[in-house]
């Protein structure tokens, strides 16, 4: 079987549906389960490998970041070009015509489209629906991100020869706004990486210290900043604890700026000059494991989530974890994180402080959430996917 995979993702910066496509991409390449994989970028074709190499060299420490910043300057000229009437339309049906003419010539393949919109194809497609929070929360996003999409994806639903949701809710949500026949929506819940393990704190010394800060002396939020992830309730509930508590753990977040977080970035600045509360920004790909299994708790009060994939990098670091009820994380966790109902910060105070004040309680909670996410792996969400693709052929 051979594979055709839209990349668009894995341009930097490298997102949640990057990462998905980037773990898929690295099982496929074993060979086990495909012939052979070719990646369109967006504006021209790779080999599998070739797209590989690149990605995980922006994935990287050294060498990822100069890489990245040059990506970054031609992603803002294409934008800057953008601006001009017209020229996006343009630009988009040259390169989907370059698309479908090369894709046209691979015999015996699947395409999968991991970003929502399909291209022009005439053979088997798949396309991955991470969530419809344009639908939930359309006050969440850019309005022309919103008119895309709800231009663009019935037109996708209805080509497609299967679906691929990250969770039931978001699959329940589909068949709930559009007309699908049930057998087309399929669940693959996503994986987690073997680096998201718990660790010691001779493991961590090294990294935490680096970065001013002690082991399991920390509540930890890894999250884009804007108004869906439910930060400025994050921040109200920290602000409701003792003092005491907030002295003995201070609150890190980690995370890229988001849309509309103009005020809450203003807050975050105010809240670090108090001295309980870090901002790191950016954290580079070896790091950020450590940083999780160092965390004495992780929350993740996000409002909507397709999957919520730092949920199960907590859980799998032995982290006990604070989220939304009602949401594609408490679906996967299975009760073993603590959930608030409400959404209101005078409950997500309450669980922090259950936690905080309590050793065997975070103890407990860890280790529930390690026997849960054991059951996740990004080799069984390709078997998955896969298995998808030969209904198809």
């Amino acid at each position: 079987m051979e594979l055709i995979l839209n990349a668009e993702a894995l341009r930097p910066p490298i997102t949640g549906v990057g990462n998905y496509t980037f773990h898929l991409l690295e099982h496929y390449l074993k060979g086990v389960l495909v012939e052979d994989v070719h990646c369109f970028t967006g504006t021209h074709w790779l080999t599998g490998h070739e797209q590989r190499d690149i990605t995980a060299a922006l994935k990287a420490e050294t060498g990822g970041k100069e890489k990245s910043v040059k990506d970054m300057a031609v992603a803002k000229f294409r934008a800057a070009i953008g601006k001009i009437p017209g020229s996006q339309a343009l630009y988009s049906v040259l390169m989907d015509k370059r698309f479908e003419r090369t894709a046209n010539e691979i015999s015996n393949a699947v395409y999968h489209e991991t970003n929502y919109i399909l291209k022009p194809y005439a053979g088997a497609c798949v396309t991955t629906v991470h969530d419809l929070s344009h639908i939930r929360h359309p006050q969440f996003h850019p309005p022309h991100r919103v008119k895309w999409l709800e231009h663009h994806l019935p037109l996708s639903l209805h080509r497609a020869d299967r679906i691929i949701t990250v969770s039931d809710l978001v699959r329940h949500e589909l068949l709930e706004h559009f007309e699908l026949p049930e057998q087309k929506v399929h669940t693959v819940y996503e994986g987690v990486e073997e680096r998201y393990v718990p660790r010691t704190e001779s493991q961590t010394m090294t990294v935490l210290s680096g970065l001013g800060l002690l082991h399991k002396q920390y509540v930890l939020l890894v999250a884009t900043l804007e108004p869906r992830k439910g930060v400025d309730v994050l921040l109200d509930a920290w602000c409701l604890l003792p003092e005491t508590l907030r002295r003995a753990f201070s609150l890190v977040m980690t995370g890229s700026s988001g849309w509309r977080n103009s005020a809450l970035l203003e807050r975050i600045r105010s809240l670090i000059a108090g001295g309980t509360v870090r901002h790191l920004g950016y954290v580079s790909a070896d790091v950020l494991p450590v940083l999780f299994s160092g965390a004495a708790v992780f929350t993740y009060p996000s409002v909507y989530e397709g999957f919520g994939l730092p949920v199960l990098d907590a859980m799998s670091s032995g982290v006990p974890v604070i989220c939304r009820a009602g949401t594609s994380m408490a679906e996967f966790s299975q009760g073993c994180c603590l959930l608030c109902d409400t959404g209101e910060p005078e409950e997500l105070a309450a669980k922090l402080e259950i936690l905080l004040e309590s050793q065997a309680a975070r103890t407990e909670w860890g280790k529930k959430g390690i026997a849960q996410a054991a059951q996740f792996s990004w080799e069984r969400c390709a078997a998955e996917t896969t298995e998808i693709y030969r209904q198809i052929l």
